[in-house]
């Protein structure tokens, strides 16, 4: 288990808080597997830090290249509690 540092924009961070999104798009440089925990760190519309973020667990692995270029997954997640 190994834990990641990302950014995401405020309009989807706020939708994580709200529990309406669980899942993230990203390209798998980081062999993303399932258990990582997420540390998902708010940034403006400047893609500056806005001090904010959350920490949320990969409960799945979405790996199919008929859906997503090549190179990108599907994490599905929760909040840790």
């Amino acid at each position: 288990m190994e834990t990641h540092r990302l950014k995401i924009k405020s309009e989807y961070f706020s939708s994580v808080i709200n529990k309406t999104k669980t899942a993230e798009i990203r390209y798998n440089d980081r062999n993303y597997q399932i258990g990582d925990i997420l540390i998902l760190n708010e940034i403006d519309e400047h893609g500056e830090l806005t001090g904010n973020s959350c920490q949320v667990v990969v409960t799945h692995i979405l790996d199919d290249s008929e859906y997503f270029k090549m190179g990108y997954v599907m994490l599905s997640f929760h909040m840790c509690k």
